[in-house]
């Protein structure tokens, strides 16, 4: 008799992918927002930070909630009676040559992305290892890997593409790549956090 040989993931942080197909409408209403420039000064955001609380938006933001709830329920196997809610939400513009620095998002639990416009080089998404995640070897010492993957990456890269929504956790690290395309790049943002008491 053979023993079977296997690996168990323990405690990996939950990255959730997937496909909304998008009106016309809602994507030209995104491009069409106010637009102000970030502080940072390397890219613009809505001035309306509750975006997808306004009625001409209603059917994206049933899309989006409905896949927060295959992520909540399905994946991360939340009881039932634990609702979310989405506390927040603005759309991002990047010019040519705009980029975001690496950042997590504060005072929620859970983000994510919803891509409107892009293209192979308007700039991926890199989730960024936290600084003390050990999920393997500790960052004192650089363990050289024949080939990476996410059991041994620093960083796990998704080239966006239109339609694609991303969901994870609030503290999770990610930044945008530099727009290195010839055309402005487009994405909605949000946050949700659990109602009532826990």
């Amino acid at each position: 008799m053979t023993n079977i040989a296997k690996v168990i993931e323990l405690f990996p942080i939950p990255l959730y992918t997937a496909k909304i197909d998008l009106s016309i409408s809602d994507i030209n209403n995104i491009e069409k927002e106010d637009y102000e420039k970030m502080p940072s000064k390397n890219g613009s955001f809505s001035k309306e930070k509750y975006l997808l609380h306004n009625s001409k938006y209603e059917n994206l933001k049933k899309e989006v909630m409905k896949h927060l709830g295959v992520y909540t329920k399905k994946y991360l196997n939340i009881q039932d009676d634990i609702k979310f809610y989405m506390q927040n939400s603005w759309s991002v513009k990047h010019d040519i040559g705009d980029w975001g620095q690496p950042h997590c998002h504060s005072n929620s639990l859970l983000s994510g992305v919803l891509y409107t416009k892009t293209n192979k080089d308007s700039g991926n998404i890199n989730f960024l290892k936290p600084d003390g995640y050990t999920n393997l070897f500790h960052s004192s010492t650089n363990v050289p890997f024949d080939k990476i993957g996410i059991h041994n990456c620093k960083e796990y890269n998704i080239q966006p593409q239109i339609g694609d929504i991303l969901l994870f956790p609030s503290h999770l690290l990610h930044a945008i790549e530099e727009n290195k395309s010839n055309t402005d790049r487009y994405s909605v943002s949000f946050n949700f956090h659990i109602e009532g008491e826990l």
